[in-house]
This record gives C-alpha cells, sequence and structure tokens, in this order.
C-alpha cells in the first residue's frame, strides 16, 4: 500500500522524535505522534503488518511531500524500446549486454553505417570507435540534433578512452561542442584539426580492451542512459569522461553547449 520513495528514509533519534531524510540529506523532524509514526515505520519495513487510521493519515500526508508512494499510482516513466548500436567490438558488446539487462523491454539494432532514417526512428544512438570519425559523428550529430534522439559516443584519442558527453536529446553539450570548445583551447588548432580529419579517412576498427576496462567503459556509456530511462538525475552531462585503459583512473571534463541551440548545424571545421 506504501513504500518509500528512492532515497528517502524514515527513523527517530534518541530523544524519540522522527524524521524523514531526503536524497540530499535534509533531515525533516515529523510533527506526529511518535507510537503513529513507530506503526508506520513497521509496516514499511515488515509488509504485511496493519496500519491504523492516524498511521494512515501521516502516510497519506508523507505521500503529498514525496517521501512515501503508492507503488500502484506512480506514473510509468517512458523508456527507450529502440537503441540504435553503431560500431562492433567489447565496448559495444558489454554496451548492449548492460542495457538489456537494465532496460530488458529494449531492441537493439546493431549497424556500422547509421542513416539519417534509422536515427530518427531510435530512442538512443550509442558510437563506439577506436579513434573518432570525426565526419560521420559530425553528420550523426545534426541528425540526432533535428530529431532529438539522444546519443553517446566512446572512442580512444591520446592515449585515453573518451566517453560523451551524452547528448540528452533536449539542449546538453554534444560532439560538436566538445569540437568546437577543444579547438578554441588548443594552442595547436590547425594540427588538432588535421589530426581529426587524417583520422577520419582511417578504416574504422573495433575498440578493443580489457575485460575489465570494456566493463568500466560500458557502465560509463550507459549510465546517464539508465538514469533518465528511471526519470534520476544524469550525472554526466556537459561533462566528458575520460579513462586511462591500463590504470583505469578517470578524470570529468566539463563542456558547456556553444551558443546557438541545438537546432543549429555543427560546426565546419575543415
Amino acid at each position: 500500500m506504501y513504500a518509500l520513495a528512492d532515497g528517502h528514509h524514515l527513523y527517530p533519534t534518541p530523544d524519540g522524535v522522527w524524521h524523514y531524510l531526503t536524497p540530499d540529506e535534509n533531515a525533516v523532524t515529523i510533527g506526529a505522534p511518535a507510537e503513529d509514526l513507530a506503526e508506520l515505520d513497521n509496516f514499511l519495513r515488515r509488509p504485511g503488518s496493519v496500519l491504523g487510521a492516524g498511521a494512515i493519515e501521516i502516510a497519506d500526508a508523507l505521500v503529498t511531500r514525496g517521501v512515501l508512494v503508492v507503488p500502484s499510482q506512480v506514473p510509468e516513466i517512458p523508456r527507450p524500446q529502440r537503441v540504435l548500436m553503431d560500431g562492433v567490438g567489447p565496448v559495444a558488446d558489454a554496451c548492449i549486454a548492460l542495457l538489456s539487462k537494465a532496460l530488458p523491454d529494449l531492441e537493439v539494432v546493431s549497424t556500422t553505417a547509421p542513416i539519417e532514417d534509422d536515427v530518427a526512428s531510435s530512442d538512443l544512438v550509442l558510437s563506439v570507435a577506436d579513434a573518432p570519425p570525426h565526419d560521420a559523428w559530425s553528420e550523426l550529430d545534426t541528425w540526432c540534433r533535428h530529431s532529438r534522439t539522444p546519443w553517446q559516443r566512446v572512442h580512444t584519442e591520446l592515449g585515453e578512452i573518451c566517453i560523451g558527453p551524452f547528448f540528452d536529446g533536449i539542449d546538453s553539450a554534444s560532439y560538436r561542442d566538445v569540437c568546437g570548445r577543444r579547438l578554441a583551447a588548443s594552442r595547436v588548432p590547425d594540427h588538432l584539426l588535421a589530426l581529426w580529419n587524417h583520422l577520419a579517412d582511417s578504416e574504422r576498427r573495433p575498440l578493443g580492451l580489457s575485460p575489465t576496462a570494456a566493463a568500466m567503459v560500458s557502465a560509463l556509456a550507459c549510465s546517464d542512459v539508465v538514469a533518465s530511462s528511471y526519470g534520476a538525475p544524469q550525472s554526466h552531462l556537459h561533462h566528458q569522461i575520460r579513462m586511462n585503459p591500463l590504470t583505469l583512473m578517470m578524470t570529468r571534463h566539463p563542456v558547456l553547449p556553444l551558443p546557438g541551440g541545438v537546432l543549429e548545424p555543427s560546426p565546419t571545421l575543415r
């Protein structure tokens, strides 16, 4: 009948006063009879016990505050039904396995040459490459922005695994923003651009990593996807994560969206 909302806790302090704790660690005192709150707490921790009228009144009040939920009344959050997986190899396989387990109803469509219609009909695009296919990803970024399709990327560059930033399909930073910000900050932008154009002409290969590194990368790449599917905050928006494939050490790099909005074309980098 009642359950604690995610991240909330009900508890008494030594003085016998009852409180609830929110996910951001705000402690709120509950001004209600201790015996009714103890009865409610017993019900929450030991399903099957009986609630009296006083405890039910308190529970209903806590539902309105978001501390408790009535499972049958929790609105279902629309979750992605179709993901377009662009790429092959251990990281792509690990991402598919993770998403399939976290979102059992998910349909995974694999490709190595996505087209715009496939992007528009998907709820998510996830692309994995050994080196950034700059021209292809610039075009893919434009398609995702036009159709407002969330997408995530994983690639290697300068000895590190680069993950994201995850584009949420609305207004978060994406591939065009990473490229623009890096060119603006680079001491050798012409050389960086030449490298991207050179890598774009290379044959695309699977991103080969150890099973441990592949598992970590897939978890990081899919975390925001799964979080958004459950209505939870996305912790890596506007950030690119870089990981050393040998030491598994990670760093987070902020990436702010470029001016212009999500429907502007990708910046011309040639």
